[in-house]
């Protein structure tokens, strides 16, 4: 449930549903609490009710509350606020209300201030016009208000004068509220009955216990974050490793043989097993292991690759940039099919020494949105005779990289816009939120 401010200073915020009392001895006292406890849940947008009683009357009260509310006639002309003597609600009809029926009153105050968009109900009650014979079924009453309340959107204050209380029945007042407000060397103080007070201790410690349960149960869980990090990069590196001995392995077998077909396919071998070694390079230098910043994977991809043609001096690498990071199982095949993409720009758009530029560039996907990766060169293009370029005869790099499109649900196409010619695959996948600096 949550909490409305009561307006008193020594109260503050309470949760609905709470139901308090006030000693008082002169009308003074009343309006020093009643006065800001209406003021506040009037303009908290609540329905107020303020039942009175000697020695502050209908009349009295509704002067104290224009001086803080000067617009209290027009609130009081739409129904905000209703202020009457006690004989028109505790005496109805001309005799004594019962408690199950005064109750009942209050509750469907209640729903109707709710039904008419009020954000709540408070109410006050003076008790001044009690008899001693009365007591003990107010008493009950007292008991049953507190019961019926809980919960619900009311905020409830009762008065009562010490004058008219001796010792005893102080402490049934004390014990059938919350707490209670009574002047000390002219303040007013908070007073709880000894079960309440158990009652909060008890919550005071249970709440450091679950405190202290959940430091000591995330600590566990971060320092298992952290091995599981550390045991995470140590299987990137060990994996990075053994790719790069394979990749030493097929280096010095191609370097025996003579057939210039077969020098070319360890190349192409050796490419793709460094495109798998740089997300794992990633992963292990990273900050994060859940995934990888794919547009800077993207620019250190085109780099290898122009580097393994002797072309990174005359052809500039562009790289979009993107905070988008993807998992590992979503970064590898994508990050193969790029390679393909960009090892078939680097073999076919600069020929004869020909520079120019290849543009990179990676969009995460975001909700329904699709994810997207480019590469865009400003080479040759097809050549003129050739048909338009989605039909051109693809070799088994581009056709690669279709099938490794489609294992992240993707689909690539080649198309020529204008001076490009543009690799472009679209992909469904989860992306990995960027993570905090």
């Amino acid at each position: 449930m949550d909490h409305v401010d009561s307006g008193i200073e020594a109260v503050g915020a309470v949760p609905w549903g709470t139901h308090f009392c006030q000693f008082y001895e002169t009308a003074a006292d009343l309006v020093d609490t009643l006065v800001p406890y209406f003021r506040a849940g009037l303009l908290a947008n609540e329905q107020c009710m303020w039942v009175t009683s000697t020695p502050l009357r209908a009349a009295d009260a509704a002067d104290a509350l224009r001086t803080a509310v000067p617009d209290l006639d027009r609130r009081m002309a739409r129904g905000q606020i209703e202020i009457l003597d006690h004989d028109e609600w505790y005496l109805q009809g001309g005799g004594k209300a019962g408690a199950d029926a005064v109750i009942a009153g209050w509750m469907r105050r209640k729903e109707t201030a709710l039904a008419r968009g009020w954000s709540g109900f408070r109410l006050t009650g003076n008790t001044y016009f009690l008899e001693a014979d009365d007591w003990d079924s107010f008493t009950e009453y007292e008991r049953k208000v507190s019961a019926c309340f809980c919960g619900r959107r009311v905020l409830a204050l009762c008065s009562y004068c010490t004058l008219r209380c001796d010792a005893g029945e102080a402490m049934d007042v004390v014990q059938n509220h919350e707490f209670a407000l009574a002047r000390r060397r002219g303040a007013w103080t908070m007073i709880e009955s000894a079960s309440v007070t158990r009652a909060k201790e008890a919550l005071r410690q249970a709440n450091a216990e679950l405190e202290a349960r959940v430091a000591r149960r995330t600590a566990e869980l971060r320092r298992a974050l952290a091995e599981k990090e550390v045991l995470l990069r140590e299987v990137h590196h060990r994996v990075k490793n053994n790719l790069q001995v394979v990749a030493a392995l097929l280096r010095l077998r191609a370097g025996r043989g003579a057939d210039p077909a077969g020098r070319e396919a360890f190349a192409e071998t050796l490419r793709r097993i460094k495109a798998m070694s740089l997300v794992h390079e990633a992963l292990y230098g990273g900050g994060d292991t859940s995934g990888i910043d794919f547009a800077a994977y993207l620019g250190s991809l085109a780099a290898a690759t122009a580097a393994s043609y002797g072309m990174a001096e005359r052809v500039r690498i562009e790289v979009a940039p993107s905070a988008g990071r993807l998992d590992l199982n979503t970064a590898v095949p994508l990050g193969l099919a790029a390679s393909e993409a960009i090892a078939n720009a680097f073999k076919h758009a600069f020929p004869d020494a020909r520079r120019g530029v290849l543009r990179l560039a990676f969009r995460a996907p975001a909700g329904k949105a699709e994810g997207m990766v480019m590469v865009c060169d400003d080479g040759i293009g097809p050549p003129a005779s050739a048909p338009p370029v989605p039909a051109v005869a693809r070799g088994a790099g581009l056709t690669l990289a279709e099938a490794l499109a489609r294992q992240v649900g993707g689909r690539a196409a080649l198309t020529r816009e204008g001076a490009w010619t543009v690799w472009r695959l679209a992909f469904q996948g989860a992306a990995q939120p960027t993570p905090a600096s």
